[in-house]
């Protein structure tokens, strides 16, 4: 623990450091609370950074609990619930499961009286995957102004203005106790209070509700006008109907960067069944430039209709076991035609993350100009952790001009 530390090195270290409030205001809490009440009084009117769960703890594993219940959570956080006021950010994780354990854990910051107010509060995660409490919680009071960035993960919350609607970063994994077109409203919801988002990461867990069919055109969608960057990830064997029907009803016109990614544990080389129609659903991307697509995405269907109409495209990267030889000399005639058919720039990075079925022979067989004036369908191949693939044999693509990075 570094304050404790600093405050060992010397008599004038530890009076300096116990007349310095900010060295004592991360609170992890555990059941030596002794301590966290006397780093309390140490840290005086200073903002405070609250923390809960296994991850946080500073203790040696040997002296750990072996799991955290109801009481015990609660026991936690009354020794901080009365100075809610000087939360600077708020981090609670749990992974093992327990019944009640946000109710233990918040219900002493969702009161509606100005005590509850979290006036200081820039950062928030409440993170818990295995949650079965369907409570729906109103945060502080409904008044957090200076929150800018949450984390949320199996926790049903109120999206009040007065709490979220400043957020630039929300990182979302949606709660599970609704689907299909109930958890697209709600999402929608928080979106239109949110709408000042710069970065979003948006999940939902698997509840078997795949999309049959792309979804209905939207009557008025939700505009992120600020959204920078957009990261989809999928947690199941397939695009659940919420995400298709929450994509097709959002707009972001600034859109730069978009990550599609899959948490699924592939055993084999599968794509994700609904991943044809994500196509019909996303928003306009023009000005998107640089794209990841990963595993279960890389749906040709999917893929090369979505390469004609990113006209700014300049990084695109893709992983996976479903990157073969084929797939590549696919991908190099899409990009070739691309450039054909809208004039669109010459893609300046073609990245390859953990692709293991793919050969340099079969890369410098596809990205190599079909003809000797012709100019390469792109300007640098990336390579990150491709075991099958030997740099040595790739110098002819340095000659066609294509610069080789590996890494």
């Amino acid at each position: 623990m570094f304050p404790l530390a600093v405050s060992h090195v010397c008599r004038a270290w530890r009076r300096l450091a116990l007349r310095t409030p900010a060295l004592w205001r991360r609170i992890s809490l555990d059941h030596r609370l002794h301590m966290w009440r006397y780093r309390l009084y140490l840290a005086k009117a200073c903002t405070l950074d609250i923390q809960l769960g296994a991850a946080h703890t500073s203790e040696p594993p040997r002296h750990r609990q072996a799991a955290l219940d109801f009481r015990t959570v609660r026991a936690y956080m009354q020794l901080v619930h009365p100075l809610v006021g000087q939360w600077r950010s708020l981090d609670i994780r749990f992974d093992t499961p327990s019944r009640y354990l946000w109710r233990g854990a918040i219900s002493g910051c969702c009161g509606g009286t100005p005590a509850a107010h979290a006036l200081h509060m820039e950062k928030l995660t409440l993170a818990y995957p295995g949650n079965d409490d369907p409570t729906e919680y109103i945060l502080f009071g409904g008044s957090s102004p200076a929150l800018r960035r949450a984390t949320l993960c199996g926790i049903r919350l109120t999206w009040h203005p007065g709490v979220f609607g400043n957020l630039s970063h929300l990182d979302y994994t949606h709660h599970g106790f609704t689907c299909g077109r109930d958890a697209a409203a709600e999402v929608l919801r928080m979106l239109q209070t949110s709408s000042r988002l710069v970065e979003l990461r948006l999940a939902f867990p698997w509840r078997g509700d795949g999309a049959t069919r792309a979804p209905a055109a939207p009557r008025r969608a939700v505009t992120l006008a600020r959204l920078a960057a957009l990261t989809v990830s999928i947690e199941g064997p397939d695009v659940p109907s919420a995400l298709l029907l929450v994509l097709a009803h959002t707009s972001a016109p600034a859109l730069r960067v978009l990550r599609l990614r899959s948490c699924y544990p592939f055993r084999r080389p599968a794509v994700f069944p609904s991943a044809r129609h994500v196509p019909q659903a996303l928003p306009a991307c023009a000005a998107v430039e640089r794209v990841y697509v990963e595993h279960g995405w890389l749906d040709p269907r999917l893929v090369f209709a979505l390469l004609p109409r990113l006209p700014r495209l300049a990084h695109l990267a893709v992983r996976g076991a479903r990157v073969t030889g084929e797939y590549v000399r696919a991908l190099a005639e899409t990009l070739r035609a691309r450039r054909a058919l809208c004039a669109a720039p010459q893609l300046e990075v073609l990245e390859l993350v953990r692709c293991e079925n793919v050969t340099a022979e079969e890369l410098v067989r596809a990205l190599r100009p079909r003809s000797g004036s012709a100019a390469p369908c792109v300007q640098t191949l990336s390579l990150n952790q491709c075991s099958g693939v030997s740099p040595a044999k790739l110098r002819k693509l340095k000659g066609a001009g294509i610069s080789l990075s590996v890494c």
